[in-house]
């Protein structure tokens, strides 16, 4: 990826996520996409947990939360009662499984392939026999269609598309959040991945075909196969 100028305020993560951001932005009801899937006893592994926008909402329904971030930033922001660990998500083995893995943050678009299969097989080692895994995905249609201008909101919190470029199904882009007082930029590399490419993903690590949880089919959940 091009070089691009680092603004707004606050600590970066190591991909260039701004921490600040992250913890302004609101739980916009990701959660209930998939509170009907798991009891509120079940343990949960939520892995690239950031600064917890969802934990919140995870430990009010009254679920135990491991919370996996690389950026101490993050962590330090999480609510009491979350058990925090700093760990890179492809190397984790925190040897104890869990009734749901929780991937979100489209993690699963990164663009190198061995990454992607290693991301997915940390989530299957930490999953009982029928565990549940949620993740979240860019929108394949999104990536292709996407161009320069206003991208919508999340909350109180504008979002701009100030540069795409792509390379096949790799989708080059920097964005531009701003809400009332601030304003930041963040640029990432991602790749397009299809249903059928996220079908054999699943596949390829013991996991059960997706079934999409939204209309845009961003979020989806996959259960261990017997």
């Amino acid at each position: 990826m091009s070089e691009e100028p680092v603004e707004g305020p606050g600590a970066r993560t190591r991909d260039g996520s701004p921490v600040e951001l992250y913890r302004r932005l609101a739980h916009l009801g990701e959660v209930e996409r998939f509170a009907q899937l798991v009891p509120p006893s079940h343990t949960i592994l939520e892995l690239g947990c950031g600064a917890g926008r969802m934990t919140r909402e995870l430990l009010a329904r009254g679920h135990p939360v491991t919370c996996v971030d690389n950026s101490e930033d993050m962590l330090a922001l999480l609510p009491p009662g979350a058990r925090k660990v700093l760990a890179d998500i492809e190397t984790l083995d925190l040897a104890r499984t869990f009734d749901m893995v929780l991937l979100a943050s489209c993690l699963v678009n990164v663009p190198e392939a061995g990454l992607r299969q290693r991301l997915v097989a940390a989530c299957r080692r930490h999953l009982e026999a029928e565990g549940l895994l949620v993740f979240e995905r860019q929108d394949p249609a999104w990536l292709e269609e996407a161009v320069v201008g206003p991208a919508g909101s999340i909350g109180a919190i504008d979002v701009f598309v100030d540069r795409v470029e792509r390379r096949g199904d790799e989708v080059e882009m920097s964005l531009r959040y701003r809400d009332a007082a601030d304003e930041w930029t963040h640029s990432f590399l991602a790749s397009r991945i299809d249903d059928a490419a996220m079908a054999e993903l699943l596949e390829a690590h013991g996991f059960g075909a997706p079934t999409w949880l939204d209309p845009r089919r961003r979020w989806g959940a996959a259960m261990v196969r017997e």
